[in-house]
Protein backbone atom coordinates (compact mmCIF):
# COMPACT_ATOMS: atom_id res chain seq x y z
CA UNK A 1 0.00 0.00 0.00
CA UNK A 2 2.54 2.53 -1.31
CA UNK A 3 -0.21 5.24 -2.97
CA UNK A 4 -3.61 5.12 -4.13
CA UNK A 5 -3.02 5.42 -7.53
CA UNK A 6 -2.07 1.35 -7.61
CA UNK A 7 -3.37 0.66 -3.94
CA UNK A 8 -6.27 2.29 -3.72
CA UNK A 9 -8.32 0.46 -6.91
CA UNK A 10 -7.28 -3.29 -6.26
CA UNK A 11 -8.55 -3.15 -2.52
CA UNK A 12 -11.68 -1.25 -3.96
CA UNK A 13 -11.69 -5.07 -6.25
CA UNK A 14 -11.71 -6.85 -3.28
CA UNK A 15 -14.51 -5.19 -1.89
CA UNK A 16 -16.63 -5.95 -4.82
CA UNK A 17 -15.04 -9.12 -4.86
CA UNK A 18 -16.45 -9.84 -1.79
CA UNK A 19 -20.32 -9.60 -3.26
CA UNK A 20 -19.36 -11.78 -5.85
CA UNK A 21 -17.86 -14.41 -4.12
CA UNK A 22 -20.81 -14.35 -1.45
CA UNK A 23 -23.44 -14.40 -4.49
CA UNK A 24 -25.60 -12.13 -2.67
CA UNK A 25 -25.37 -8.89 -0.67
CA UNK A 26 -26.91 -10.75 2.05
CA UNK A 27 -24.58 -13.77 2.50
CA UNK A 28 -22.05 -10.75 2.02
CA UNK A 29 -23.54 -8.96 5.08
CA UNK A 30 -23.24 -12.23 6.88
CA UNK A 31 -19.53 -12.45 6.04
CA UNK A 32 -18.62 -9.01 7.17
CA UNK A 33 -20.45 -9.34 10.23
CA UNK A 34 -18.45 -12.60 10.75
CA UNK A 35 -15.80 -11.34 9.60
CA UNK A 36 -15.59 -8.47 12.01
CA UNK A 37 -17.08 -10.89 15.06
CA UNK A 38 -13.53 -13.12 14.57
CA UNK A 39 -11.67 -9.76 15.00
CA UNK A 40 -12.76 -8.69 18.05
CA UNK A 41 -12.49 -12.57 19.52
CA UNK A 42 -9.32 -12.57 18.56
CA UNK A 43 -8.23 -9.30 20.45
CA UNK A 44 -9.63 -10.82 23.69
CA UNK A 45 -6.28 -11.81 24.89
CA UNK A 46 -4.68 -8.85 24.25
CA UNK A 47 -6.80 -6.59 25.67
CA UNK A 48 -7.40 -6.17 29.20
CA UNK A 49 -10.98 -5.20 30.87
CA UNK A 50 -11.62 -1.67 31.27
CA UNK A 51 -12.25 0.30 34.40
CA UNK A 52 -16.16 0.09 33.40
CA UNK A 53 -15.88 -3.53 32.93
CA UNK A 54 -14.31 -3.98 35.97
CA UNK A 55 -17.51 -2.25 37.46
CA UNK A 56 -20.17 -4.67 35.95
CA UNK A 57 -18.39 -7.75 37.32
CA UNK A 58 -18.34 -6.76 40.70
CA UNK A 59 -21.87 -5.03 40.73
CA UNK A 60 -22.97 -7.90 38.96
CA UNK A 61 -21.76 -10.43 41.83
CA UNK A 62 -24.29 -8.52 44.16
CA UNK A 63 -28.43 -9.49 42.70
CA UNK A 64 -30.61 -6.15 43.09
CA UNK A 65 -33.44 -4.72 41.29
CA UNK A 66 -31.38 -1.94 39.63
CA UNK A 67 -28.66 -0.37 40.66
CA UNK A 68 -27.39 3.19 41.60
CA UNK A 69 -26.11 4.37 38.12
CA UNK A 70 -27.45 2.40 35.59
CA UNK A 71 -30.51 0.05 35.20
CA UNK A 72 -29.91 -3.99 35.97
CA UNK A 73 -29.72 -5.62 32.34
CA UNK A 74 -25.89 -5.16 31.87
CA UNK A 75 -24.95 -5.76 35.86
CA UNK A 76 -27.13 -9.17 35.45
CA UNK A 77 -25.36 -10.03 31.95
CA UNK A 78 -22.27 -9.56 33.29
CA UNK A 79 -22.63 -11.44 36.18
CA UNK A 80 -23.88 -14.36 34.11
CA UNK A 81 -20.40 -14.08 31.68
CA UNK A 82 -18.79 -13.71 34.57
CA UNK A 83 -19.54 -17.22 35.44
CA UNK A 84 -19.12 -19.20 32.62
CA UNK A 85 -15.76 -17.33 31.88
CA UNK A 86 -14.29 -16.00 34.96
CA UNK A 87 -13.58 -12.62 35.89
CA UNK A 88 -11.55 -12.54 33.22
CA UNK A 89 -11.34 -10.77 29.94
CA UNK A 90 -13.05 -13.82 28.25
CA UNK A 91 -15.98 -13.06 30.10
CA UNK A 92 -16.83 -10.18 26.83
CA UNK A 93 -17.18 -13.15 24.26
CA UNK A 94 -20.81 -12.96 25.07
CA UNK A 95 -21.09 -9.44 24.41
CA UNK A 96 -19.13 -9.76 21.83
CA UNK A 97 -22.25 -12.17 20.11
CA UNK A 98 -24.49 -9.81 20.95
CA UNK A 99 -22.57 -7.40 18.94
CA UNK A 100 -22.97 -9.39 16.01
CA UNK A 101 -26.82 -9.96 16.95
CA UNK A 102 -26.64 -5.89 16.83
CA UNK A 103 -25.22 -5.88 13.08
CA UNK A 104 -27.63 -8.69 11.75
CA UNK A 105 -30.53 -6.51 13.19
CA UNK A 106 -28.81 -3.37 11.33
CA UNK A 107 -29.02 -5.54 8.04
CA UNK A 108 -32.74 -6.51 8.63
CA UNK A 109 -33.68 -3.17 9.40
CA UNK A 110 -32.03 -1.23 6.72
CA UNK A 111 -33.11 -3.55 3.86
CA UNK A 112 -36.59 -3.46 5.12
CA UNK A 113 -36.08 0.43 4.45
CA UNK A 114 -33.81 0.44 1.41
CA UNK A 115 -33.00 -3.04 0.27
CA UNK A 116 -29.57 -5.21 0.39
CA UNK A 117 -27.31 -3.48 -0.86
CA UNK A 118 -27.94 -0.62 1.58
CA UNK A 119 -28.35 -3.14 4.05
CA UNK A 120 -24.66 -4.16 3.76
CA UNK A 121 -23.41 -0.71 3.66
CA UNK A 122 -25.29 -0.11 6.89
CA UNK A 123 -23.36 -3.31 8.50
CA UNK A 124 -19.77 -2.21 6.84
CA UNK A 125 -20.21 0.99 8.03
CA UNK A 126 -21.57 0.19 11.52
CA UNK A 127 -18.83 -2.36 12.09
CA UNK A 128 -16.14 0.06 11.00
CA UNK A 129 -17.01 2.59 13.71
CA UNK A 130 -14.79 2.43 16.85
CA UNK A 131 -17.40 2.59 19.25
CA UNK A 132 -20.02 0.37 17.77
CA UNK A 133 -17.68 -2.22 16.91
CA UNK A 134 -14.70 -2.42 19.15
CA UNK A 135 -16.70 -0.96 22.18
CA UNK A 136 -20.50 -1.44 22.34
CA UNK A 137 -19.71 -4.13 20.35
CA UNK A 138 -17.22 -5.68 22.28
CA UNK A 139 -16.65 -4.76 25.77
CA UNK A 140 -19.17 -5.17 29.07
CA UNK A 141 -20.67 -2.19 28.74
CA UNK A 142 -24.62 -1.02 29.28
CA UNK A 143 -24.20 -0.27 25.44
CA UNK A 144 -24.30 -3.24 24.13
CA UNK A 145 -27.96 -4.31 25.11
CA UNK A 146 -29.34 -1.14 25.09
CA UNK A 147 -27.96 -1.10 21.25
CA UNK A 148 -29.69 -4.50 20.47
CA UNK A 149 -32.95 -3.78 21.86
CA UNK A 150 -32.97 -0.26 20.27
CA UNK A 151 -32.76 -1.80 17.04
CA UNK A 152 -35.17 -4.43 17.46
CA UNK A 153 -37.88 -1.84 18.37
CA UNK A 154 -36.94 0.02 15.27
CA UNK A 155 -37.46 -2.89 13.53
CA UNK A 156 -40.89 -3.95 15.14
CA UNK A 157 -42.00 -0.18 14.14
CA UNK A 158 -40.55 -0.61 10.08
CA UNK A 159 -43.78 0.03 9.03
CA UNK A 160 -43.95 2.95 10.15
CA UNK A 161 -40.94 3.79 8.15
CA UNK A 162 -43.89 3.00 4.64
CA UNK A 163 -45.98 5.90 3.24
CA UNK A 164 -49.32 5.55 5.22
CA UNK A 165 -47.60 2.05 6.79
CA UNK A 166 -49.54 1.23 10.21
CA UNK A 167 -47.66 -1.68 12.85
CA UNK A 168 -50.09 -4.20 13.97
CA UNK A 169 -50.80 -5.52 17.30
CA UNK A 170 -48.18 -8.01 17.05
CA UNK A 171 -45.55 -5.46 15.68
CA UNK A 172 -46.81 -3.28 19.20
CA UNK A 173 -46.01 -5.84 21.57
CA UNK A 174 -42.63 -6.23 20.39
CA UNK A 175 -42.43 -3.44 20.04
CA UNK A 176 -42.77 -3.34 23.75
CA UNK A 177 -41.00 -5.57 24.67
CA UNK A 178 -38.12 -4.42 22.55
CA UNK A 179 -38.27 -1.10 24.66
CA UNK A 180 -38.91 -2.53 28.10
CA UNK A 181 -35.57 -4.57 27.67
CA UNK A 182 -33.43 -1.13 25.82
CA UNK A 183 -34.66 0.46 29.53
CA UNK A 184 -33.63 -2.28 31.31
CA UNK A 185 -30.37 -1.98 29.85
CA UNK A 186 -29.98 2.35 29.95
CA UNK A 187 -32.56 5.02 30.46
CA UNK A 188 -31.94 6.14 26.65
CA UNK A 189 -34.89 4.06 25.75
CA UNK A 190 -37.09 6.85 27.29
CA UNK A 191 -36.07 9.43 25.02
CA UNK A 192 -36.48 6.99 21.81
CA UNK A 193 -40.05 5.83 23.32
CA UNK A 194 -40.94 10.32 22.76
CA UNK A 195 -39.10 9.99 19.54
CA UNK A 196 -42.10 7.73 18.65
CA UNK A 197 -44.51 9.78 19.82
CA UNK A 198 -43.94 12.87 17.60
CA UNK A 199 -42.75 10.56 14.91
CA UNK A 200 -46.70 9.76 14.60
CA UNK A 201 -48.00 13.06 16.12
CA UNK A 202 -46.38 15.26 13.43
CA UNK A 203 -47.66 12.70 10.50
CA UNK A 204 -51.72 14.22 9.76
CA UNK A 205 -52.04 10.53 8.39
CA UNK A 206 -51.20 8.63 11.13
CA UNK A 207 -52.52 10.31 14.49
CA UNK A 208 -55.26 8.34 14.90
CA UNK A 209 -52.84 5.64 15.71
CA UNK A 210 -52.86 7.56 19.19
CA UNK A 211 -56.79 6.72 19.10
CA UNK A 212 -55.55 2.86 19.29
CA UNK A 213 -55.21 0.64 22.31
CA UNK A 214 -51.83 -0.82 20.85
CA UNK A 215 -49.31 1.73 21.65
CA UNK A 216 -50.07 1.72 25.19
CA UNK A 217 -50.61 -1.86 25.41
CA UNK A 218 -46.66 -1.41 23.71
CA UNK A 219 -45.59 0.98 26.92
CA UNK A 220 -47.80 -1.35 29.89
CA UNK A 221 -44.99 -4.17 28.67
CA UNK A 222 -42.38 -2.30 28.73
CA UNK A 223 -43.21 -0.68 31.97
CA UNK A 224 -43.79 -3.87 33.22
CA UNK A 225 -40.56 -5.42 32.11
CA UNK A 226 -38.49 -2.02 33.79
CA UNK A 227 -40.70 -2.11 36.92
CA UNK A 228 -37.40 -3.84 38.52
CA UNK A 229 -36.01 -0.16 38.43
CA UNK A 230 -39.00 1.28 39.56
CA UNK A 231 -39.20 -0.92 42.59
CA UNK A 232 -35.25 -0.34 43.12
CA UNK A 233 -35.57 3.36 43.14
CA UNK A 234 -38.61 3.14 44.83
CA UNK A 235 -36.68 1.88 47.86
CA UNK A 236 -33.82 4.04 47.30
CA UNK A 237 -34.86 7.46 47.74
CA UNK A 238 -35.09 7.72 43.61
CA UNK A 239 -31.66 8.29 43.55
CA UNK A 240 -31.08 6.92 39.84
CA UNK A 241 -33.24 8.81 38.38
CA UNK A 242 -31.88 11.71 40.48
CA UNK A 243 -28.50 11.02 39.75
CA UNK A 244 -29.01 10.64 36.16
CA UNK A 245 -31.17 13.34 35.58
CA UNK A 246 -29.01 15.40 37.71
CA UNK A 247 -26.00 14.98 34.90
CA UNK A 248 -28.41 16.56 32.24
CA UNK A 249 -29.67 19.60 34.30
CA UNK A 250 -28.81 23.22 34.21
CA UNK A 251 -25.05 23.78 35.63
CA UNK A 252 -26.09 27.51 35.91
CA UNK A 253 -23.49 28.66 32.90
CA UNK A 254 -22.84 27.75 29.56
CA UNK A 255 -19.58 25.14 29.16
CA UNK A 256 -18.37 25.09 25.53
CA UNK A 257 -14.81 24.38 26.38
CA UNK A 258 -16.38 20.81 27.67
CA UNK A 259 -18.78 20.65 24.75
CA UNK A 260 -16.18 21.04 21.96
CA UNK A 261 -13.73 18.80 23.50
CA UNK A 262 -17.13 15.92 23.86
CA UNK A 263 -17.80 16.46 20.71
CA UNK A 264 -14.50 15.55 19.21
CA UNK A 265 -14.05 12.79 21.27
CA UNK A 266 -17.63 11.76 19.90
CA UNK A 267 -16.23 12.02 16.04
CA UNK A 268 -13.01 10.12 16.95
CA UNK A 269 -15.05 7.29 18.52
CA UNK A 270 -17.48 7.29 15.95
CA UNK A 271 -14.65 7.12 13.54
CA UNK A 272 -13.87 10.48 11.31
CA UNK A 273 -14.13 7.98 7.91
CA UNK A 274 -17.97 7.48 9.02
CA UNK A 275 -18.27 10.73 10.21
CA UNK A 276 -17.30 12.25 6.40
CA UNK A 277 -20.27 10.22 4.60
CA UNK A 278 -22.74 10.32 7.39
CA UNK A 279 -23.40 14.32 6.98
CA UNK A 280 -24.69 13.92 3.42
CA UNK A 281 -26.67 10.86 3.97
CA UNK A 282 -28.43 12.58 7.07
CA UNK A 283 -28.97 15.55 4.29
CA UNK A 284 -30.28 13.22 2.07
CA UNK A 285 -32.77 11.53 4.43
CA UNK A 286 -34.23 14.66 4.76
CA UNK A 287 -35.36 14.69 1.76
CA UNK A 288 -36.23 11.18 1.45
CA UNK A 289 -39.93 10.13 2.22
CA UNK A 290 -40.92 7.97 4.96
CA UNK A 291 -38.12 5.76 5.61
CA UNK A 292 -35.76 8.59 5.82
CA UNK A 293 -38.15 10.30 7.97
CA UNK A 294 -38.49 6.93 10.54
CA UNK A 295 -34.93 7.35 10.97
CA UNK A 296 -34.49 10.85 11.15
CA UNK A 297 -37.08 11.09 13.91
CA UNK A 298 -35.86 8.04 15.75
CA UNK A 299 -32.04 9.17 16.23
CA UNK A 300 -31.23 12.74 15.44
CA UNK A 301 -33.39 14.25 18.69
CA UNK A 302 -31.31 11.53 20.97
CA UNK A 303 -28.31 12.14 19.16
CA UNK A 304 -28.47 16.17 19.04
CA UNK A 305 -29.77 16.50 22.42
CA UNK A 306 -27.10 14.56 23.98
CA UNK A 307 -24.19 16.37 22.14
CA UNK A 308 -25.45 19.22 23.00
CA UNK A 309 -26.44 18.53 26.80
CA UNK A 310 -22.79 18.99 27.80
CA UNK A 311 -23.04 23.16 26.83
CA UNK A 312 -25.70 23.98 29.67
CA UNK A 313 -25.50 21.25 32.31
CA UNK A 314 -21.56 21.07 32.53
CA UNK A 315 -21.48 17.10 32.67
CA UNK A 316 -21.32 14.42 29.59
CA UNK A 317 -19.76 11.64 28.01
CA UNK A 318 -19.16 11.34 24.66
CA UNK A 319 -21.18 7.84 24.55
CA UNK A 320 -24.43 9.54 25.49
CA UNK A 321 -25.04 10.83 21.90
CA UNK A 322 -24.33 7.20 20.14
CA UNK A 323 -27.54 5.42 20.44
CA UNK A 324 -29.00 8.35 18.31
CA UNK A 325 -26.29 8.41 15.73
CA UNK A 326 -27.04 4.38 15.80
CA UNK A 327 -30.38 4.66 14.29
CA UNK A 328 -29.24 7.11 11.49
CA UNK A 329 -27.10 4.10 10.09
CA UNK A 330 -29.69 3.04 7.87
CA UNK A 331 -29.71 6.42 5.75
CA UNK A 332 -25.84 6.18 5.60
CA UNK A 333 -26.21 2.64 4.17
CA UNK A 334 -28.48 3.72 1.20
CA UNK A 335 -26.25 6.51 0.38
CA UNK A 336 -23.25 4.95 0.02
CA UNK A 337 -25.31 2.16 -1.55
CA UNK A 338 -26.85 5.13 -4.21
CA UNK A 339 -23.23 6.52 -4.47
CA UNK A 340 -22.04 3.13 -5.72
CA UNK A 341 -23.98 2.58 -8.37
CA UNK A 342 -22.82 6.05 -10.03
CA UNK A 343 -19.06 6.52 -8.58
CA UNK A 344 -15.71 4.84 -7.58
CA UNK A 345 -14.97 6.27 -4.35
CA UNK A 346 -17.72 4.28 -2.23
CA UNK A 347 -15.72 1.29 -2.66
CA UNK A 348 -12.56 2.92 -2.43
CA UNK A 349 -13.78 4.64 1.02
CA UNK A 350 -14.89 1.01 2.09
CA UNK A 351 -11.48 -0.86 1.00
CA UNK A 352 -9.12 2.18 2.66
CA UNK A 353 -11.76 2.42 6.11
CA UNK A 354 -11.17 -1.09 6.33
CA UNK A 355 -7.42 -0.71 6.37
CA UNK A 356 -7.97 1.94 8.74
CA UNK A 357 -10.07 0.61 11.14
CA UNK A 358 -7.75 -3.07 11.07
CA UNK A 359 -4.56 -0.90 11.59
CA UNK A 360 -6.00 1.10 14.75
CA UNK A 361 -7.41 -2.20 16.50
CA UNK A 362 -4.35 -4.20 16.24
CA UNK A 363 -1.82 -0.57 17.40
CA UNK A 364 -4.78 -0.16 20.55
CA UNK A 365 -4.47 -3.90 21.48
CA UNK A 366 -0.90 -4.26 21.19
CA UNK A 367 -0.73 -0.89 23.43
CA UNK A 368 -2.72 -2.35 25.78
CA UNK A 369 -0.93 -5.34 25.72
CA UNK A 370 2.33 -3.71 26.32
CA UNK A 371 2.34 -0.20 26.66
CA UNK A 372 4.06 0.79 23.85
CA UNK A 373 2.85 4.23 22.93
CA UNK A 374 3.32 5.32 26.54
CA UNK A 375 6.81 4.01 27.00
CA UNK A 376 7.92 5.20 23.52
CA UNK A 377 6.30 9.14 23.15
CA UNK A 378 5.73 10.21 26.75
CA UNK A 379 5.80 13.86 24.73
CA UNK A 380 3.25 13.32 22.92
CA UNK A 381 1.10 11.55 25.75
CA UNK A 382 1.24 14.07 28.27
CA UNK A 383 -1.65 12.38 30.29
CA UNK A 384 -0.27 8.92 30.04
CA UNK A 385 -1.18 6.08 28.03
CA UNK A 386 -4.14 5.89 26.20
CA UNK A 387 -4.83 2.43 26.91
CA UNK A 388 -3.58 2.51 30.65
CA UNK A 389 -6.92 2.06 31.86
CA UNK A 390 -7.17 -1.51 30.60
CA UNK A 391 -4.27 -2.31 33.00
CA UNK A 392 -5.79 -4.82 34.99
CA UNK A 393 -4.67 -5.27 38.74
CA UNK A 394 -4.89 -9.06 38.80
CA UNK A 395 -1.10 -9.00 40.32
CA UNK A 396 -1.69 -7.55 42.96
CA UNK A 397 -3.19 -10.47 44.91
CA UNK A 398 0.45 -12.31 44.31
CA UNK A 399 2.25 -8.98 44.95
CA UNK A 400 0.57 -8.50 48.57
CA UNK A 401 0.96 -12.51 49.49
CA UNK A 402 4.85 -12.09 48.30
CA UNK A 403 5.24 -8.86 50.78
CA UNK A 404 3.43 -10.71 53.38
CA UNK A 405 1.07 -7.90 53.24
CA UNK A 406 -2.49 -9.48 53.14
CA UNK A 407 -2.22 -11.64 56.46
CA UNK A 408 -5.15 -14.03 56.81
CA UNK A 409 -7.54 -11.76 58.91
CA UNK A 410 -7.83 -9.48 56.42
CA UNK A 411 -11.73 -9.11 55.90
CA UNK A 412 -12.51 -6.60 53.47
CA UNK A 413 -10.63 -3.88 51.26
CA UNK A 414 -10.89 0.08 51.50
CA UNK A 415 -10.65 2.08 48.47
CA UNK A 416 -11.27 5.80 47.96
CA UNK A 417 -13.06 5.82 44.75
CA UNK A 418 -15.08 3.83 43.01
CA UNK A 419 -12.88 3.63 39.74
CA UNK A 420 -10.22 1.53 41.92
CA UNK A 421 -12.97 -0.62 44.05
CA UNK A 422 -13.66 -1.91 40.26
CA UNK A 423 -10.08 -2.80 39.88
CA UNK A 424 -9.72 -3.95 43.39
CA UNK A 425 -13.03 -6.60 42.84
CA UNK A 426 -11.05 -8.09 40.25
CA UNK A 427 -7.16 -8.22 41.69
CA UNK A 428 -9.03 -10.28 44.39
CA UNK A 429 -11.58 -12.09 42.42
CA UNK A 430 -14.64 -11.20 44.64
CA UNK A 431 -13.25 -13.33 47.27
CA UNK A 432 -12.45 -10.55 49.68
CA UNK A 433 -15.39 -7.53 49.51
CA UNK A 434 -14.33 -4.05 48.45
CA UNK A 435 -15.98 -0.83 50.31
CA UNK A 436 -15.25 3.16 48.90
CA UNK A 437 -14.82 5.39 51.73
CA UNK A 438 -16.34 8.48 49.51
CA UNK A 439 -19.07 10.68 48.92
CA UNK A 440 -19.47 9.17 45.79
CA UNK A 441 -19.09 5.40 45.79
CA UNK A 442 -21.62 4.58 43.07
CA UNK A 443 -23.16 1.40 42.94
CA UNK A 444 -20.06 0.16 45.75
CA UNK A 445 -22.48 2.00 48.40
CA UNK A 446 -25.27 -0.32 48.07
CA UNK A 447 -23.35 -4.10 47.72
CA UNK A 448 -21.81 -4.10 51.62
CA UNK A 449 -22.89 -2.66 55.03
CA UNK A 450 -19.94 -1.60 56.91
CA UNK A 451 -21.53 -2.50 59.92
CA UNK A 452 -20.75 -6.28 59.34
CA UNK A 453 -16.93 -5.25 59.45
CA UNK A 454 -16.62 -3.32 62.58
CA UNK A 455 -13.86 -5.35 64.75
CA UNK A 456 -12.41 -6.19 61.86
CA UNK A 457 -8.97 -5.75 60.07
CA UNK A 458 -8.80 -4.29 56.22
CA UNK A 459 -6.07 -3.65 53.58
CA UNK A 460 -5.99 0.12 52.12
CA UNK A 461 -5.39 0.22 48.99
CA UNK A 462 -4.77 3.44 46.74
CA UNK A 463 -2.26 5.46 44.77
CA UNK A 464 0.48 7.24 46.42
CA UNK A 465 -1.48 10.89 46.21
CA UNK A 466 -4.84 9.61 47.08
CA UNK A 467 -3.32 7.55 50.01
CA UNK A 468 -1.52 10.68 51.52
CA UNK A 469 -4.76 13.06 50.56
CA UNK A 470 -7.34 10.31 52.15
CA UNK A 471 -6.13 8.46 54.96
CA UNK A 472 -6.04 11.07 57.56
CA UNK A 473 -9.68 11.46 57.27
CA UNK A 474 -10.20 7.19 57.63
CA UNK A 475 -7.20 6.56 60.15
CA UNK A 476 -10.12 7.62 63.49
CA UNK A 477 -12.18 4.35 62.07
CA UNK A 478 -9.30 2.01 62.78
CA UNK A 479 -7.56 1.40 66.47
CA UNK A 480 -4.42 1.81 64.49
CA UNK A 481 -3.63 1.62 60.77
CA UNK A 482 0.36 0.07 59.59
CA UNK A 483 1.84 0.96 56.40
CA UNK A 484 2.21 -1.91 54.38
CA UNK A 485 4.47 -0.78 51.71
CA UNK A 486 3.97 -0.30 48.28
CA UNK A 487 3.05 -2.55 44.90
CA UNK A 488 4.43 -1.66 41.36
CA UNK A 489 1.77 -2.94 38.05
CA UNK A 490 2.86 -2.66 34.53
CA UNK A 491 3.47 -3.69 31.41
CA UNK A 492 6.45 -5.21 29.74
CA UNK A 493 8.71 -5.65 32.73
CA UNK A 494 8.32 -1.50 33.17
CA UNK A 495 6.57 0.00 36.30
CA UNK A 496 3.43 2.40 34.99
CA UNK A 497 1.67 2.52 38.41
CA UNK A 498 2.31 2.91 41.89
CA UNK A 499 -0.37 1.32 44.91
CA UNK A 500 0.15 2.40 48.07
CA UNK A 501 -1.27 -0.32 50.87
CA UNK A 502 -1.96 0.40 54.51
CA UNK A 503 -3.38 -1.91 56.70
CA UNK A 504 -6.43 -0.83 58.68
CA UNK A 505 -6.85 -2.85 62.37
CA UNK A 506 -10.20 -3.01 64.40
CA UNK A 507 -12.44 -1.32 62.30
CA UNK A 508 -14.24 0.65 65.49
CA UNK A 509 -17.65 2.12 63.19
CA UNK A 510 -19.34 2.08 60.25
CA UNK A 511 -18.46 4.56 57.34
CA UNK A 512 -20.37 7.08 56.68
CA UNK A 513 -24.01 5.75 54.85
CA UNK A 514 -23.54 6.22 50.96
CA UNK A 515 -26.01 9.21 49.19
CA UNK A 516 -27.87 9.36 53.11
CA UNK A 517 -30.10 5.70 52.53
CA UNK A 518 -29.31 4.78 55.78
Amino acid sequence: MTGTTGASPAMAASWTGLVRLAGSPARAGVLVICGFTLLRLALVPFVGLQTNEAYAIACGRHFALSYFDHPPLHFWFAHLCALLFGDTRYARIPFIFLGAGTSWLMFRLTRGLYGEKAALWAVLSLNLSIFFSLLAGNWILPDGPLNFFLLATALALSPLAAKGGIPGPRRWILAGIGLGFAALAKYHAALFAVSVFFLIATDPARRRILLSPWPYLGLVISAAIFSPVLVWNAGHHWLSFAFQGGRAAGAGALTPGLFLTLLAAQIAMLSPWIVVPLGPSIARGWRGGPAGRYCLWLGLPLALFMTLAPLWSGNGMFQWAMPGWLLLFPLLGDYLASRAGQVRWPRRWAAWSTAGFAAFAVLAASDAATGWAGAGFPEFLRKGDPMLENLEWTGLAGALNRKGARPAEIRFVVAFDWRSAARLDQAFGGRLPVTVFSRDPRSFGFLADTADYVGRDALIVAPPGEMTHHLPALQSYFAQTVQAGTIALGRSGRSEMTLSVVRGENLRRPFPAAYGTR
